[in-house]
């Protein structure tokens, strides 16, 4: 496709750019192709993946096929608040989508409701989690970074986990983006 579009990445073809115009305009912030327009991407490819998934009768959950979509979800929402979304804004790209891909494969057209429900549904709830779990885990990340530790105990992972219901990949994506490691074998 980027070939026969003369474009210089994927991201650039008409199988994203309609979604990552969508989310320029309701983020009120402007696409680039370097770092800063990462969360863009990440967004733009999740949201097809999920709304074929779904489409396809995967559900959001803890195992499985629907811990890939859960995770997928959550992703591409935190990636959210780098553009500064909060709340729910996802399920306010399945339209783009099944604009784009709905005569391709006319059961996204279909399901586009059902699949919105659902995709809103998962944000509200990962919201919740996320409110609580960010604030805990910044002031753990900022306790580790005053003491010099470049490594958050498996006991605070696993109290984020527990407590917050924080999934721990979250964790040590978050911790990584500020150059922390998490103790995965005491969690």
């Amino acid at each position: 496709v980027r070939v026969l579009q003369n474009v210089h990445s994927d991201y650039e073809s008409d199988v994203f750019i309609p979604v990552i115009r969508e989310i320029e305009k309701i983020s009120g912030k402007k696409y680039s192709g370097d770092d800063s327009g990462i969360p863009f991407r990440v967004i733009s490819d999740h949201i097809r993946s999920l709304v074929f998934s779904i489409t396809d009768g995967a559900f959001p959950s803890n195992e499985g096929r629907g811990y890939v979509l859960r995770r997928l979800l959550r992703r591409a929402y935190r990636y959210g608040r780098k553009l500064d979304f909060t709340g729910t804004f996802l399920y306010r790209l399945v339209h783009v989508v099944v604009n784009c891909m709905g005569k391709a494969f006319p059961e996204i057209t279909q399901r586009k409701e059902y699949i919105e429900k659902i995709i809103r549904s998962e944000e509200e709830r990962f919201d919740q989690t996320l409110g609580q779990g960010i604030e805990k885990i910044n002031l753990i990340i900022e306790k580790c970074l005053k003491s010099k530790q470049k490594q958050i105990s498996g006991m605070d992972v696993f109290n984020l986990y527990d407590t917050y219901g924080f999934p721990m990949d979250l964790t040590r994506l978050i911790a990584a983006e500020h150059s922390v490691t998490i103790d995965e074998m005491k969690f």
